[in-house]
């Protein structure tokens, strides 16, 4: 009997795959009813996440263009199109109508606010979407909420926080903690942060590098997929360059806190790794991470604007030590739950 089957798209060409990767994985080999597919840019062939993808049974094609996702998804004619963030949303969106398959958009991160060219745009767009797209995936009521600005209807979402794979992103064991720290010149004593830096203004580079400013010893801040002004907001002998890590774990095992400072943001992939390894955080009180982290006793939630404030959880942070998520939270976070209620969706559509 033939598999239904489902093909993500999604321009993600990151060098650590990280947590969405591994949903695919576990989607993969939890729910081998479907032929699942990854479409992605021709970039990425040189990660290893995508022989990963292999060697778990799923499928990776490469496309270069736009034009080339939607001639791909008018040739594998799949049951159903998974769009994942913004980029190849719209080829998605017209190749999965080229293929006549059901399309589910999935929205992982959060939107800034928009000039008025930029929101007409966006209008135009989600006028479009809301007429092709069965389901939007939010991971946050923020998003929900966002959508419905554009006139998406409430039928037409469903809220799904983003899982993690919690056997993968757990705490560390002392002798990984301490291969870690060596690693990235790490003294015993030294005090350790850690952030995501890709886009400055979003994640909120200003804002840390203020907090960092009153605090004393200052700790090192480790900075993950910095962008270039991250690292000249952060400039110090203390910051550290982790680069694009084919494996961000070994970053977090390495620090003893974690630092979300961002200006716009969902439930993120970074703070679920970072607490699924027991790394005390320090978050922006932003709707879904609120939501999501507001009973979590080893996440903090303060306005990062202020800097004094801000500053002092974080010293709170590293002296807490390593801070397990409770069972109950572990439990709505997984990645399992995550994929099957996917698959529940993908059940229900390839048989209409």
């Amino acid at each position: 009997m033939t598999r239904p089957l489902v093909v993500h798209v999604a321009a993600f060409a990151n060098p650590a795959g990280g947590s969405f990767i591994a949903g695919l994985v576990r989607l993969a080999q939890r729910h081998a009813e479907f032929e699942t597919v990854l479409l992605c840019p021709e970039s990425s062939a040189r990660y290893s996440w995508t022989s990963l993808l292999r060697k778990s049974g799923v499928r990776v094609v490469h496309a270069k263009t736009a034009f080339e996702v939607v001639a791909a998804l008018a040739r594998m004619r799949p049951a159903v199109v998974h769009a994942h963030f913004v980029s190849w949303a719209l080829p998605a969106m017209l190749g999965a109508t080229a293929a006549h398959a059901r399309l589910a958009w999935h929205l992982h991160s959060g939107v800034a606010q928009s000039t008025a060219r930029r929101n007409l745009a966006r209008h135009a767009k989600y006028a479009v979407a809301k007429r092709l797209v069965e389901r939007f995936y939010c991971v946050s009521p923020d998003l929900i909420e966002y959508l419905e600005q554009y006139g998406v209807a409430r039928s037409q979402m469903v809220e799904l926080p983003n899982g993690v794979d919690l056997e993968r992103f757990r705490p560390a064991t002392l002798r990984e903690r301490a291969a870690a720290r060596r690693a990235f010149g790490l003294a015993p004593r030294d005090r350790a942060i850690a952030f995501f830096g890709r886009d400055a203004h979003v994640k909120g580079a200003d804002r840390l590098a203020r907090a960092l400013l009153s605090m004393e010893p200052r700790p090192h801040a480790l900075v993950i997929a910095p962008s270039a002004a991250s690292l000249k907001l952060l400039a110090h002998d203390r910051t550290i360059d982790a680069g694009c890590v084919a494996d961000v774990r070994e970053v977090l095992w390495a620090c003893d806190a974690f630092a979300l400072p961002s200006r716009v943001e969902t439930v993120t992939y970074g703070l679920l790794e970072a607490r699924g390894c027991g790394l005390p955080a320090v978050a922006s009180p932003l709707p879904g991470i609120e939501r999501a982290f507001r009973a979590d006793a080893g996440t903090e939630l303060v306005d990062a604007d202020d800097a004094q404030a801000f500053a002092v959880a974080l010293e709170r942070a590293l002296l807490r030590g390593v801070t397990p998520l409770s069972s109950e939270l572990a439990r709505s976070l997984s990645i399992d739950l995550w994929s099957d209620r996917l698959a529940e969706w993908y059940t229900m559509e390839s048989a209409a």
